[in-house]
């Protein structure tokens, strides 16, 4: 069995690149993170049967936007391997209605175009408080190394989702809630709410900072987590 397991959940077309600054943070405290990589899976609870095939035994998990809706369902469903959660960037939201179009259309534009050139039109504007040119390098890198076909399987997934905001309502787990303040995908209202539904929840959201923030603000983040992790123990 893995020492002091921490487990990663990514969000769309990221894989352990993303979190490259937590992972060594993370082993250099003395814990053992594992990112488990969602590829193939087409459905939140495919995803969820992923977390319970790698995740070993139980331990603290970290949900990156998407990551984190999948953290939420496995809270649900399999509680006994959630001891503590952190959310960074995420939401509780069930899709809406106009989504699944939209997705379509986005994956058609990838096929037709490139994952890039999507990326480039869709998604980096709303990514980040600042443009930073090695952020956006890494996420376009992550994207091509991960490809359409991954991308179609984790469009499909986020139009399977269900609204978890009773999940938090209802678990005494701690939660611990990052949020950008500047970050139009997952609002500071989003975070807000989640805050206040827990029963056992802390909120830090993070100035000069939209919606990835492992990397916009990894130091940070990572002293975050590390002193969350530490007040487990």
């Amino acid at each position: 069995m893995a020492k002091n397991p921490v487990y990663i959940l990514p969000g769309t077309l990221c894989n352990h690149r993303m979190f490259a600054a937590q992972i060594n943070a993370l082993q250099n405290a003395g814990f053992t993170p594992c990112v488990i990589p969602f590829t193939e899976q087409s459905s939140i609870l495919q995803m969820v049967a992923l977390c319970k095939k790698i995740a070993q035994e139980p331990g603290p998990f970290i949900g990156f936007s998407m990551g984190g809706i999948v953290a939420l369902a496995l809270l649900k469903s399999h509680p006994e391997l959630v001891t503590s959660l952190c959310l960074i960037s995420s939401n509780y939201l069930a899709d809406k209605p106009e989504r699944p179009a939209i997705r379509l259309k986005q994956i058609e534009h990838a096929k037709s175009t490139s994952l890039e050139a999507l990326l480039k039109r869709d998604f980096l504007p709303h990514y980040f408080y600042q443009t930073h040119k090695a952020y956006e390098d890494t996420i376009l890198s992550m994207a091509n190394d991960l490809g359409i076909n991954v991308f179609s399987a984790q469009l499909s997934a986020l139009g399977t989702r269900d609204d978890t905001l009773n999940v938090i309502k209802q678990s005494t787990k701690k939660l611990l809630i990052i949020g950008g303040e500047h970050d139009p995908l997952c609002p500071v209202n989003i975070q807000q709410t989640m805050h206040e539904a827990a029963p056992n929840s802390d909120l830090i959201l993070l100035g000069h900072c939209a919606h990835f923030a492992p990397l916009e603000r990894s130091n940070t983040v990572n002293a975050i987590l590390l002193d969350w992790l530490e007040s487990l123990s």
